[in-house]
């Protein structure tokens, strides 16, 4: 009896092992990825401000613009397009004001991550300035920690803010050094009684 049991719940287990994937699969199959009931499954608080950004993003300019210039949007804003690099949580070619600063900037990716080096990020400028500068270093770490806005360049079209991975000893990396010495230092003091 209990061996026709325990079998009766392996196969029910096994059984539905292979078939809910069938049915998910299936789920989606009848609703793709616009349907209600997948955008009510990921709604968000922000999901309002997400519609009207991507209408924004809809009447924006195509790839015959050059994107070195200044555009305007279908409500009268000048924009530009500025690229992000590095140590970001959205990296890549964002749409921003023309009146934004880094930190609009910063906000727009999702700021830095924990690896960033705030105090190496560079400003690239596409073309040169009338003084002939295209590189202006930027110390992002005064502005976390001091709110300091004194280092920010005024972004022009296209420009690229480079936030570079922090390459030093992180604390991860120091505990698993010491525990590798500890351990070590455990077995020759074990060896050498």
């Amino acid at each position: 009896m209990k061996k026709t049991f325990r079998r009766f719940v392996v196969f029910v287990l096994v059984a539905q092992l292979f078939i809910s994937p069938l049915l998910t699969v299936r789920a989606f199959a009848q609703q793709p990825y616009g349907g209600s009931s997948s955008s009510l499954l990921y709604s968000s608080p922000t999901r309002g401000y997400q519609n009207n950004y991507n209408q924004q993003q809809q009447v924006m300019p195509g790839y015959g613009m050059p994107q070195d210039t200044y555009f305007t949007d279908s409500m009268g804003n000048i924009l530009m397009y500025v690229n992000v690099l590095g140590e970001v949580y959205k990296p890549g070619q964002h749409v921003v004001r023309q009146d934004s600063d880094i930190s609009s900037v910063l906000s727009l990716v999702g700021g830095p991550t924990e690896d960033a080096n705030l105090k190496k990020a560079k400003l690239l400028r596409h073309k040169p300035d009338e003084d002939g500068g295209q590189t202006y270093p930027v110390n992002l770490d005064s502005y976390f920690e001091e709110g300091d806005r004194s280092e920010f360049v005024e972004l022009k079209p296209n420009d690229t803010l480079v936030i570079p991975e922090d390459k030093g000893l992180d604390t991860n990396m120091a505990l698993r050094i010491a525990a590798l010495i500890v351990s070590a230092a455990s077995v020759y003091a074990i060896a050498t009684r």
